[in-house]
């Protein structure tokens, strides 16, 4: 299953209307609060719905603009530790998926390459050009991946901030502790979606988002975190991993001399290490760092070792073009 189904979305609205009196104070509230926490960003169009963007930073004639890519359910401000220090180097571009954050209304089937085609239109009308840098979050890294897959010439590299491998999302792979996590994550999103009209979500204060951002940032991601369309976004985005997974089996594979650094979380669970493993195979200059004392969030947890990671290759970019410039 990759959509909300008719019963879920009936379902939805009969709670809505019982609940009546609290969907007003939700729909007052959410309105209220998206006014006063202003977004830092531009909301960008990008067809039938809006993206917010931060663009940081400057471009130069010799370095690649940095693209970073949130995690599930994640917002550009999940990058607020990262982007500043790295925007001191180049332009920088973070921004919310359709849904989260600040954009509008999520889209209707939430796969890596839906994500591709608003990133690659907002990165149009942003007047982005290439080469980039790309650097995915968990699954974000799947939305990088599948990125460079479909534009190879415009990627200069990859930082896979312990990414998800799409074999986490294959349910033919799962053993029984995946098959019941997974269905405890799609339960919990479920009821997110069908009672976040009524406010509940808010009441109980499980917003959708990221954690241990500094505290004014984490008050900012909660309260975007209770809007209804995140709810939404995130139920949705779930429902579609397993078609975003066959996506990236069946793209074409990454150029083989494209460099990627594999950044993963020393604080996680062997089947997950095992995974990180498997990454180190889509190129001949993929190479890993394990940083030990970090949990799945590395931006957060220990965001120098993301900044560090990039600057790697920015060096690295730069001085391939000084060689080839030499060369002429």
């Amino acid at each position: 299953m990759s959509k909300i189904n008719f019963t879920e979305s009936l379902l939805r609205v009969i709670i809505s209307l019982i609940g009546l009196p609290f969907t007003w104070i939700q729909a007052a509230l959410s309105r209220y609060l998206l006014y006063k926490y202003k977004a830092p960003g531009e909301k960008i169009s990008v067809g039938s719905h809006h993206l917010h963007a931060i663009v940081t930073g400057s471009s130069t004639s010799n370095l690649p603009t940095i693209l970073l890519e949130a995690g599930m359910g994640g917002c550009a401000l999940d990058w607020s530790l990262v982007q500043p220090a790295l925007a001191k180097h180049t332009k920088v571009l973070s921004y919310d998926r359709a849904g989260f954050g600040w954009s509008t209304t999520p889209i209707s089937e939430p796969t890596c390459e839906g994500y591709v085609r608003d990133l690659r239109e907002l990165l149009t009308q942003l007047e982005l050009e290439p080469p980039y840098i790309l650097v995915g979050h968990s699954y974000g890294g799947m939305i990088m991946r599948l990125f460079a897959s479909k534009y190879p010439e415009e990627v200069s590299g990859i930082i896979l901030v312990d990414s998800t491998h799409e074999q986490r999302f294959i349910e033919s792979t799962f053993n029984q502790i995946r098959y019941e996590e997974r269905l405890r994550h799609l339960r919990r999103l479920r009821m997110g979606y069908l009672l976040s009209p009524i406010g509940l979500p808010r009441l109980l204060k499980q917003p959708i988002g990221a954690k241990r951002l500094p505290p004014p940032v984490q008050r900012t991601v909660n309260t975007l975190g209770y809007r209804n369309n995140a709810y939404k976004a995130a139920y949705l985005e779930s429902l579609c991993t397993i078609k975003s997974a066959l996506q990236l089996i069946e793209s074409e594979p990454l150029v083989s001399e494209l460099p990627i650094i594999v950044l993963s979380a020393g604080r996680q669970n062997e089947d997950w290490q095992q995974l990180q493993k498997k990454l180190l195979q889509l190129t001949a200059k993929t190479r890993q760092i394990i940083v030990t004392d970090s949990w799945h969030s590395i931006q957060l947890y220990q965001p120098q070792a993301v900044i560090d990671s990039v600057l790697n290759l920015l060096r690295e970019h730069y001085r391939n073009q000084t060689d080839k410039q030499a060369s002429i």
